[in-house]
Formats: C-alpha cells, sequence, structure tokens
C-alpha cells in the first residue's frame, strides 16, 4: 500500500465519482416517450391491418375480388403511412421547439418601460 505522502502528494487524491445506478429506462423528455409510442401504435396499426387484409383476401374466389383486396390494402396502408410520416413530422417539429437545451440562458423580460 502506498501512502499519499509518500508519493509527494499534500492531500490524498481525490476519490473517483460514485457511479451512478443504471436505471431500466433511459431519462428522456416526457415528449419523447410520446414520439416512442406513437411509432409503435403507428407500427402495430400497419401490422394489423395488412394481416386483417390478408386474411380477407383468402375468401375471394376469383381474380377480381383478390385484385379489388390488393387494391384496398394498398390504400389502406399508404393512409396509414401518411398519417404516419405527418404525425412524426408534428411531434419531431413540438419536440425540437420545446428543447430547453437549445435555448440561450435565461428568459428575457420586456423592457420596463418602453
Amino acid at each position: 500500500m502506498t501512502d499519499h505522502r509518500h508519493r509527494g502528494w499534500s492531500q490524498p487524491p481525490p476519490a473517483p465519482p460514485p457511479t451512478a445506478r443504471r436505471s431500466r429506462f433511459p431519462r428522456w423528455r416526457p415528449l419523447t416517450w410520446v414520439i416512442l409510442a406513437f411509432n409503435l401504435l403507428m407500427l402495430l396499426w400497419l401490422v394489423v391491418g395488412l394481416n386483417a387484409a390478408s386474411d380477407e383476401g383468402e375468401s375471394c374466389t376469383d381474380q377480381l375480388c383478390q385484385d379489388a383486396n390488393d387494391v384496398g390494402t394498398a390504400i389502406g396502408a399508404g393512409i396509414v403511412l401518411f398519417i404516419w410520416a405527418a404525425g412524426a413530422v408534428i411531434l419531431g417539429v413540438i419536440w425540437l421547439v420545446t428543447n430547453r437545451s437549445l435555448q440561450q440562458g435565461p428568459p428575457q423580460r420586456p423592457p420596463q418601460r418602453w
């Protein structure tokens, strides 16, 4: 064992900072969790919708019915993808606008006299 005085130090070296216990979930802003939940919900909606459409197509016996089912599935998937993209853009803009780490200094007050 070496003593701090033996190495020529007047004080012992600082102790390493205590390691923070890692939680199971990252500490994100609440809106980040909303965006994550929205994306998972939209993915689930798309998968369930496509699965339901493929199950309905099995009952078709003629080609016209199968083609109509395929067109309806494509239109439905396109609508879900459009809603997904629009919602992601809107939530992303809100997330960027409300980001406190990008704001510079304390909020500015207007002058008392103009």
